[in-house]
């Protein structure tokens, strides 16, 4: 479990329901059937004239396994574990096929198949894993950029419930005793803008930046996975291969000489 998305999500609702309480005596004064229906059914339907119905549902799985889901990019790991591939393959890149299966990290164990398999020259391993991780950085940002996307209709929504509002307004003016209906009328009205405003930014918009985010992160991992696979067959030396895959990481991320030593 990703524990400060968790918090952000419980903190999010807490504003909101302290918010609400303290601007009213009644919170079910903000439980509109109208705004809700005119915001959330409004902005599932321009969701799904957008994109098909089968890549929205499956939002759902990506909050669940990539936004609350436990996720951390372990450099250092991989580090390790390619310096522990290359001790092995001082003797041969062939015996290396034993340690392909216990490699867990999916990108890794492919680089290191095709450096194995020895068929493909240095530059086509890395016009391949290349390819491969444009392929991935297209599919996650895609799920980063629907949220953004669906994130812009809420408010429009919420506009458009506001407007109505104001419309049932404007044909009250002018009976008996209209001046006392104003206010509560308006109030209702802007309940459309308010449920709008708070779905795009406390919802749908932090998802797209937390999802862009760990695309990056994973992007950068696969990227040192590139160079590390590449100086795995070339067979560099161990101290060379570590400071070059530091390069990639902080100072205070780096794997130290003593960890991992030659």
């Amino acid at each position: 479990m990703n524990f400060s998305s968790l918090l952000g999500v419980l903190v999010s609702i807490g504003v909101m329901y302290f918010a609400m309480e303290g601007a009213t005596d009644n919170l079910r004064f903000f439980l509109q059937q109208e705004a809700i229906l005119i915001v959330i059914g409004g902005t599932a339907a321009a969701a799904c004239i957008s994109y098909p119905i089968t890549e929205i549902l499956a939002l759902i799985k990506v909050f669940i396994l990539r936004v609350l889901g436990k996720h951390k990019s372990d450099y250092q790991g991989v580090i390790g574990q390619l310096l522990e591939l290359n001790k092995k393959a001082s003797v041969g890149l062939s015996s290396l096929n034993e340690a392909i299966p216990s490699i867990r990290h999916e990108f890794l164990r492919e680089a290191v198949s095709l450096v194995v398999a020895g068929v493909l020259t240095e530059q086509e391993v890395r016009t391949a894993l290349d390819q491969r991780i444009k392929t991935t950085e297209a599919r996650l940002m895609q799920e980063a950029n629907m949220f953004r996307a669906i994130g812009r209709f809420p408010p429009a929504f919420g506009l458009l419930a506001t407007t109505l509002g104001m419309i049932g307004l404007l044909q009250k003016i002018g009976q008996p005793d209209s001046q006392k209906l104003i206010g509560p009328v308006m109030a209702i009205g802007l309940v459309g803008t308010l449920y709008g405003i708070a779905l795009a930014n406390l919802v749908f918009i932090p998802i797209a930046e937390n999802l862009t985010s760990r695309t990056e992160e994973e992007l950068m991992l696969r990227r040192l996975i590139v160079e590390g696979a590449l100086l795995l067959k070339t067979q560099v030396n161990p101290i060379t291969m570590r400071e070059s895959l530091n390069s990639f990481l902080l100072p205070k991320d780096r794997v130290v000489r003593k960890s991992h030593a030659a």
